[in-house]
């Protein structure tokens, strides 16, 4: 009997256990480490000094549930004092050095007794701890990287807290932003921002409010400086061994040593060491490469001849050149009536090498000419049209050159051997004895008017027709044609006829040429008309503006050798229609003639 009562109070016992069990829930600690960045235990507002005079540390604690009463927790650390404060979300427990371990106890949940830090409490110092209750609902907050400068490639590398953790890859920044986001579990993480020539950035962030948005504003500080690397000759710069450029190379370079060379064909390189300190521009003025030399002796037959080697001048023959840079070079000599030679030699090191050119007075001459095609003698002899090459010696040459509608050139001119190209210039003759034109004209006078020209010249002697019709008109009363009563009449006149000259060239452009001519003068009304013959006497000035293009002017007189009754009683009454007979005139044109 009694063997049954202990059993039947066992069973109590265990059911109540378990019941104790269930109704208990869990809570463990996700992390714990310290916090080297933080100084919040010796920041002056917020740090604390125990009996002893040391500073308190502080834990910082957060949980994984932004709704989990964090006052609710116990903290015991044996011997060791404690004191808990709430801050922004946090719960800070202030501790004594030298704690090893705690116990966190919370009702309705399992404690966690004596719990190994794994550390020792440092006076002064910052740590964090991250609780877990059971079966937690997962958060997450908005983490937003800044980073500058923005265009440099950066990589945000990222690690959680939680044990077991491994870094990742948390994204690339914008270029253009300099940007990067990620939503993220709420917890405390460390960062690495990576890129080319910058320092690595490191720092630590808390997510823990679901409502903001974290922004890390970085700034990456320079690992390299802008470097100018510039040598006075053409030689190719190097850097560690990497051709840079010629003569001047502007980049990037980051800190520490390097050789820099200065490489030049022919000579032999310079090297030299130079440190680089980061964010520190600067130009460097290198060392040129040593030529390696020797020397040139050179003479001619004539001497004095002039010495140019690669493109410069070295004075007259004879000459010991020294220091030319070993390899090939070309020399040319020259001297005034002889043929240039050029020639290619090579300098050793150390050694003189040595050079005798004849000089030639024959040479290939070419006589050009503007235009042309112009038909050339030379020293009386018909030799063929420009251009013209042969082999000829230095020295004067009578030439003559002809052609079509150009003066022709005459002239001795000296043909030099050293110079054996020569340009000649015929003058345009725009006036020529034979030629044809056509014109339009204006009349200014006694008798206003415009119209037309066509001529010509065979030989200078000219021949041309006209017609002018005046742009003016007489109102006359007129009573005695029929007998009748008076009308009036708008009379008008129109002239044409043709001249006969001679004309004389004046140099290239200009030509007069003196007319006479005979025209009939027509005077036409509604109701009556009348003609006049007029003997014409002028000079025809012509100007050769451009080839087939020309103006003209010409002054003359007009005089009545047969004319009507009709006609007198006119003048008799206007002597502007007497001045359509009987005037002076002068006729502007421009013309085009071939």
């Amino acid at each position: 009997m009694k063997r049954l009562q202990f059993l039947g109070v066992l069973v109590m016992l265990l059911c109540c256990l378990s019941a104790n069990g269930q109704r208990n829930q869990k809570f463990s600690i996700a992390s714990f480490e310290q916090d080297p960045f933080d100084l919040t235990a010796k920041n002056d507002a917020y740090k604390k000094i125990d009996g002893s005079g040391s500073l308190y540390a502080i834990i910082k604690v957060t949980s994984n549930n932004p709704d989990d009463n964090l006052r609710e927790y116990n903290f015991n650390f044996g011997n060791l004092r404690s004191i808990v404060e709430q801050h922004d979300g946090e719960l800070w427990v202030y501790v004594q050095k030298n704690a090893k371990m705690v116990t966190i106890s919370r009702t309705g949940y399992t404690t966690i007794s004596r719990y190994d830090l794994k550390t020792t409490i440092e006076a002064g110092k910052t740590y964090t701890m991250s609780l877990t209750t059971s079966a937690p609902t997962v958060y997450t907050q908005m983490l937003h990287f800044v980073v500058k400068p923005a265009n440099v490639g950066a990589v945000v590398m990222i690690k959680s807290s939680k044990a077991n953790a491994v870094e990742e890859m948390f994204g690339t920044v914008d270029a253009t932003t300099g940007s990067v986001a990620r939503s993220m579990e709420y917890g405390t993480y460390t960062y690495k921002i990576i890129a080319n020539n910058y320092h690595t950035s490191e720092g630590r962030i808390m997510l823990k409010d679901k409502s903001k948005t974290y922004v890390e504003e970085v700034s990456l500080r320079p690992n390299f400086s802008e470097i100018t690397l510039q040598v006075d000759s053409d030689a190719d710069i190097y850097v560690n061994n990497e051709r840079k450029g010629t003569r001047k190379w502007t980049g990037i370079l980051r800190t520490g040593n390097y050789q820099v060379e200065c490489r030049q064909e022919n000579h032999r390189n310079s090297s030299q060491y130079i440190t680089i300190t980061e964010n520190e521009n600067m130009a460097i003025v290198l060392t040129p490469p040593t030529p390696i030399t020797g020397t040139l002796a050179v003479t001619s037959r004539p001497l004095g001849a002039n010495i140019n080697i690669d493109g410069k001048d070295y004075g007259t023959t004879p000459q010991n050149i020294n220091d030319l840079i070993i390899g090939r070079h070309t020399i040319t000599l020259s001297k005034a009536n002889y043929k240039p030679e050029k020639q290619t030699f090579e300098v050793r090191e150390n050694q003189t090498t040595d050079l005798n050119i004849t000089l030639n007075d024959i040479a290939k001459m070419t006589i050009k000419s503007s235009p042309d095609n112009s038909t050339l003698y030379i020293d009386g002899k018909h030799v063929g049209s420009t251009p013209y090459t042969a082999e000829m010696g230095s020295g004067d040459y009578d030439i003559r050159l002809t052609h079509p509608n150009y003066h022709d050139f005459a002239k001795r001119v000296h043909l030099d051997s050293s110079n054996p190209v020569v340009n000649l210039k015929l003058e345009r003759q725009f006036m020529v004895p034979t030629s044809g034109y056509v014109q339009g004209s204006f009349q200014a006078g006694t008798m206003m008017g415009a119209g037309g020209n066509i001529g010509g010249y065979i030989k200078n002697f000219n021949i041309e027709g006209y017609v002018i019709v005046g742009l003016g008109k007489e109102n006359l009363y007129i009573n005695y044609t029929t007998g009748a009563s008076s009308s009036e009449e708008s009379l008008s006149g129109t002239m044409f006829g043709g001249k006969v000259g001679y004309g004389f060239i004046i140099g290239t452009r200009l030509r007069i040429t003196p007319q006479v001519g005979l025209g009939s003068l027509s005077i036409k009304g509604n109701d009556v008309s009348t003609n006049v013959l007029c003997a014409t006497v002028g000079v025809r000035f012509e100007y050769a503006i451009a080839p087939n293009f020309g103006v003209s002017l010409t002054p003359e007189g007009n005089f009545a050798v047969s004319k009507k009754d009709m006609f007198d009683s006119m003048t008799s009454a206007s002597s502007k229609i007497k001045g359509w007979g009987t005037g002076a005139n002068a006729r502007l044109g421009l013309y085009l003639y071939f």
